[in-house]
């Protein structure tokens, strides 16, 4: 098992967590019950109303001393400290709920063993994620792709941590600059390259994938760039990391939040509130799951059906453009003949669609059966397995292929690329492929803005008359 982004690590954790805390309580209570058989573990009500409330404390007490930031899987003795002061907070939270619960379960034996347990399964999770994740950053998956813009001395001093310490999981891009403030130092040859002036800036985000920018200017110069560089990214959907030392201090502190020691700001353009995202991953893979239990009789027919009507595979695999602009594979049911891609080209001229999109209600490479599977919308069925890989959410902006991608002109849709794509998205519950390009590209530029676990539960309750009815579907 390897993680695709650190907050899928992050979201592992917390449920490590708590399946710790529950394995410590079993190991405590068995071992205090052999001392004394009056403590023993009992499916009564105080000790399952105890089992909950030990719950419910890690829960809430864990997330106080930063347990679920970057410090906590990169940062070692920090982690080791944070963990301990959390599970020593538990504790005096379980006992203050054992004196109003008078469990027999609680005994001295039995908290130092929690204590021990709990600490060293918590130390253990940290250890274990960490070389999990480092299994994705050596193939550059779950790695920051990091840009700095300015080429001064502190700049090349926070690119030369990135190098020096790849574990940290940032892949350091080059710089963003007009010429060097400094000359770098000549033994990274190669790894010290301007990769854009400040013209190209915006370009070369554009085109490449691109995690998050430190701006790291004089401040004579911030001042006078910093709105047009934060605007360019915002565009872009790429968080903006401000290093803002403005004193030369010989021994800054580490704190959560901050990048290589220095006290930073960031402004994020995507959906950032870690609570709601992990709400939003569980209800995208209970969803998903539930659906395809669900649905895998009709997944199975419809597979066999698509093979039986035309030559060629029964889903169709295509590249498409996903979060921070990486491609990945979307899959569908197969509705138009094998070799539709290549005929693309011999019918642009009779797309129906202004904008970058390509679509034709008559399109003559869709099957018969085809038309029956998009008037139901049963083709997009096998999109939940792209939610169960990380690569898509249930909703959110509908991923585009690459031809569509090269085609947008204008640089403000590309804020959609700062979250996760969807099977179903606002535009696709108000008049769906009815509606102007433009009018889509800001239903999804909303919905980037207005985001929250509620607006993704409303959405999917309106798609589901909206698939019914067939409106729209071509």
């Amino acid at each position: 098992m390897a993680f695709k982004t650190r907050k899928g690590a992050i979201a592992w954790l917390r449920v490590v967590d708590l399946a710790v805390a529950a394995v410590a309580l079993l190991i405590a209570g068995g071992v205090a019950a052999a001392e004394s058989p009056e403590a023993s573990l009992r499916l009564d009500v105080p000790t399952l109303a105890l089992f909950a409330w030990l719950l419910i404390a890690t829960a809430s007490v864990f997330p106080l001393f930063a347990l679920y930031t970057e410090v906590a899987l990169f940062q070692w003795r920090e982690s080791v400290k944070a963990t301990v002061k959390a599970v020593t907070g538990v504790l005096l939270i379980l006992v203050a709920g054992a004196a109003v619960l008078d469990p027999p379960l609680i005994t001295a034996m039995f908290l130092i063993l929690y204590w021990f347990s709990a600490c060293a399964g918590g130390i253990a999770a940290r250890v274990v994620t960490r070389r999990l994740l480092f299994l994705t950053e050596a193939q550059g998956i779950a790695a920051r792709r990091t840009l700095i813009v300015g080429t001064g001395l502190r700049a090349q001093e926070i690119a030369l941590r990135m190098l020096a310490q790849p574990g940290h999981g940032y892949r350091f891009c080059g710089f963003i600059g007009n010429g060097w403030e400094k000359e770098p130092p000549s033994p990274l040859p190669g790894r010290f390259d301007l990769v854009a002036d400040m013209a190209g800036f915006a370009d070369y985000l554009r085109e490449h994938v691109v995690d998050e920018v430190l701006v790291c200017l004089p401040l004579t110069e911030l001042s006078d760039k910093a709105t047009a560089l934060v605007s360019e990214c915002e565009e872009q959907g790429v968080s903006v990391t401000v290093i803002t030392r403005l004193f030369e201090l010989k021994n800054p502190r580490h704190r959560p939040g901050s990048h290589g020691g220095e006290l930073v700001v960031t402004i994020s353009n995507t959906l950032a509130d870690e609570r709601e995202l992990i709400l939003k991953r569980f209800l995208d893979v209970s969803v998903a799951l539930a659906m395809l239990l669900a649905l895998s009789p009709l997944l199975l027919a419809v597979w066999a059906l698509v093979r039986l009507t035309s030559p060629g595979p029964a889903l169709f695999a295509q590249e498409r453009v996903g979060l921070n602009k990486r491609v990945f594979k979307f899959y569908k049911f197969r509705t138009m003949v094998q070799n539709a891609e290549a005929l693309q080209a011999d019918l642009e001229s009779r797309n129906e669609t202004n904008g970058a999109t390509f679509k034709i209600k008559n399109d003559p490479r869709i099957t018969r059966l085809g038309r029956i599977l998009r008037k139901t919308s049963i083709d997009e069925l096998p999109q939940l397995f792209n939610v169960l890989k990380g690569e898509m959410s249930l909703v959110g902006p509908r991923p585009l292929p690459m031809r569509d991608v090269e085609r947008i002109e204008k640089d403000w849709p590309r804020r959609r690329f700062g979250v996760k794509p969807g099977i179903t998205c606002l535009w696709q519950i108000c008049g769906r492929n009815n509606l102007p390009f433009e009018r889509m590209m800001q239903l999804d530029i909303e919905y980037v803005d207005t985001w929250s676990v509620l607006l993704d539960i409303k959405i999917l309750l309106r798609t589901v008359p909206v698939v019914c009815s067939m409106r729209g579907a071509y």
